[in-house]
């Protein structure tokens, strides 16, 4: 049975563990710190940056990154942010894209969109760090999530100015979010531009939570046939209706009262899907 972290980080980093055990090295910290972040102890890890620190190695980018992830673990996304612009710097290590990451996802995931946008600002215009499409894609999200839709509209179109391309995954944040919040016409314009900018839908975009979000918004005012043409887009793509696609659809068909469609529907849909009834 493997020891427990508090075990095996003291069996670790012991000082007197003898002659034929090597000495912890900047990557045995950095590789005991995630763990314990993984193991949802970032206090341990914490624990170990603080006797990493005493050892008198030098630091990297690695083992400073994890030490953000620790604290952003803990809870602690503010002191995160001030390691990321201070302490990092005064130990030698140059903030990365991943280092920006961890703390920016941290302050969205706790309602503090606008000082992430603010740190992704910052970062930019001192050239410590050029913002890139996860960044933009987690504030983005953010907003929405605090129903900041205006900011984030905005926060989207001028990732665009800037010349960051969207991903699929960007797209799919943004047209869920504004299925949700019933924008449905600014929805299908995202869904066209991203049509238009190459960027394939794939079934996160059209099947399950978000073909259901664009289908419930139609239904509400009687524009099925909005919905399937986002079907018909979505079939020439290659990507076949799954379970929970048919499922919206019904559910359209029967709230607008055309119950012989519904059944058709689900007759075809028992066909596809090779459902017992």
């Amino acid at each position: 049975m493997a020891p427990p972290l508090p075990s095996l980080s003291s069996t670790v980093c012991r000082e007197e563990a003898g002659p034929r055990v090597a000495a912890p090295t900047v990557h045995t910290y950095g590789i005991l710190m995630d763990c314990c972040c993984r193991a949802r102890r970032p206090d341990l890890g914490l624990a170990l940056f603080g006797r990493f620190l005493r050892t008198g190695l030098k630091a990297n980018e690695i083992v400073a990154t994890t030490f953000l992830k620790c604290l952003c673990c803990a809870k602690r996304t503010e002191e995160a942010v001030k390691v990321l612009l201070h302490r990092m710097p005064e130990l030698g290590c140059v903030p990365n894209a991943i280092s920006y990451s961890i703390v920016l996802k941290s302050l969205c995931e706790n309602s503090m969109s606008q000082q992430a946008l603010d740190l992704l600002q910052m970062a930019a215009k001192e050239g410590g760090c050029l913002p890139d499409v996860v960044a933009y894609s987690t504030i983005i999200h953010g907003f929405f999530k605090e129903g900041e839709i205006d900011k984030a509209c905005h926060l989207f179109h001028e990732m665009m100015r800037q010349g960051v391309v969207p991903t699929v995954v960007t797209y799919n944040i943004i047209i869920d979010a504004l299925c949700k919040a019933g924008e449905m016409d600014k929805a299908e314009l995202v869904f066209q531009r991203m049509a238009r900018n190459g960027a394939q839908p794939n079934k996160a975009t059209c099947n399950g939570s978000k073909f259901s979000s664009l289908t419930d918004g139609y239904c509400s005012v009687a524009k099925m046939d909005k919905t399937f043409k986002l079907l018909d887009a979505m079939v020439s793509v290659g990507i076949e209706p799954d379970a929970v696609t048919y499922s919206a659809l019904l559910d359209g068909y029967f709230k607008n009262g055309r119950i012989d469609d519904g059944l058709t529907l689900f007759r075809e849909m028992s066909c596809e899907l090779n459902l017992q009834l």
